[in-house]
């Protein structure tokens, strides 16, 4: 049996009584995926072929893809009228590409399982724009601060648990360990170039301080996010990261043992098959330094609007399987990430990835939404006037106020 394959009774069992679905003609269907290269990659694999088994004749091609090219290629793809036959997209973006009509809505196709929105995270009831379900959730997100346990025991330094700490142990574990110059230690390596991982960046610190970008249908104030601004510029001041860096970057650096703190999603765990050996024996991962954080959608199947009706239908077939109980299972025992659907998470997943039990608490404690809640289908403009802010104070165009007024009053001007 192939490596990719599940090796569970229950999968083969439901392939077995699932009725097969044909076409006139074979099709293969088209997926491409930012996640071939992650963990999830042996559990995409055995969807593909649990897929051809099931449906005769039919197959799924999946196109790896780098995260940062991915949506730009989707979006290319999309408006051309040449969309692929299931579209895996970063949540994120689901919202302008549903209201640009470029998506299916789902209830149709989810009706015909009997599928209730009940049996996932609440994350799923963001899926829906104007009352339609437009994407399958796979994962929500949770939130880790992973750490080099080695490094933090060499300076003496406790796992932080509030900002406070946080702050002062990335000071502290920033080292230039020869007294060269040039630090050989990053403390708490963070995205600073124009990139909506910038966004992500600063929305750790402003959730964490216990703050939404709109509250009350009005922009967080300009005082709570200065408060944000200024505790990324007391980090940037004191060199706990290299600045204008992008998230590929953060990750290489902790996981080539050169940081010693980073913040990351429960699909980060698999990055140590890769790692030195110093990073992989001795990272760990602990709940976020914060009082708060934020949570949301991380991604999901969708199918595109342009398709022909067959095609529709075998897409269809795909997102319906792989949301069963058993695909869902397959997907945090073989990934390490909890799954979207209620109930699924095995206990061989929780032993065989000993991180889960963070990811899993952070998601379900978030109170707040990555996402700016009301404008989800205005994330594009608005993670880029962020993220503009904050690469201005990282390369010493903007101070702390400077900053905080240019990011407050633009988003104030474009959104309120």
């Amino acid at each position: 049996m192939p490596a990719c394959r599940l090796p569970t009774m229950a999968l083969a069992a439901t392939m077995v009584l699932t009725a097969p679905f044909s076409l006139a003609n074979a099709a293969e269907l088209e997926l491409p995926t930012y996640q071939l290269q992650e963990g999830f990659g042996v559990w995409w694999k055995a969807a593909a072929e649990a897929f051809a088994e099931e449906n005769p004749g039919h197959t799924i091609k999946l196109v790896g893809a780098p995260f940062g090219d991915h949506h730009d290629q989707l979006t290319t793809r999309f408006v051309a009228g040449n969309p692929p036959d299931i579209a895996h997209i970063s949540a994120r973006f689901m919202f302008g590409f549903a209201d640009s009509g470029f998506l299916e809505p789902l209830d149709a196709c989810l009706a015909e399982i009997d599928w209730k929105e009940e049996d996932f995270i609440s994350a799923q009831q963001q899926m829906r724009r104007d009352g339609q379900v437009y994407g399958q959730l796979l994962l929500g997100y949770g939130w880790g601060l992973f750490y080099n346990a080695q490094m933090l025991d060499a300076a003496g330094i406790a796992v932080p648990t509030t900002p406070e700490e946080f702050v002062a142990a990335a000071k502290a574990l920033t080292l230039d360990s020869d007294n060269d110059g040039r630090i050989d230690q990053y403390g708490f390596p963070f995205v600073t170039d124009q990139s909506t991982q910038t966004y992500f960046a600063l929305t750790y610190v402003l959730a964490g301080l216990g703050h939404g970008w709109v509250e009350d249908g009005e922009p967080v104030s300009r005082d709570a996010l200065r408060e944000a601004v200024a505790m990324t510029g007391e980090l940037l001041e004191a060199g706990v990261t290299p600045t204008g860096i992008g998230n590929n970057d953060v990750r290489q650096l902790f996981w080539q043992g050169r940081a010693a703190m980073y913040i990351d999603g429960s699909w980060a765990p698999a990055f140590k098959k890769d790692a030195e050996s110093s990073v992989s024996e001795n990272f760990r991962v602990a709940p976020l330094p914060f009082p708060d954080e934020a949570g949301g959608p991380s991604n999901v199947l969708t199918i595109p609007a342009a398709l022909d009706d067959e095609r529709k239908a075998l897409a269809c077939k795909f997102i319906q399987m792989v949301q069963r109980p058993e695909w869902q299972q397959a997907y945090a025992e073989m990934s390490g990430n909890p799954p979207a659907r209620l109930g699924t998470l095995t206990d061989k997943a929780r032993a065989d990835w000993p991180e889960i039990p963070v990811f899993e608490a952070s998601s379900a404690r978030a109170t707040r939404s990555y996402l700016p809640e009301g404008l989800e289908d205005k994330y594009n403009k608005f993670a880029a006037i962020v993220s503009e802010g904050i690469s201005g104070l990282a390369s010493g165009a903007l101070d702390v106020d400077q900053a905080t007024d240019q990011i407050h009053d633009e988003l104030s001007r474009e959104f309120f």
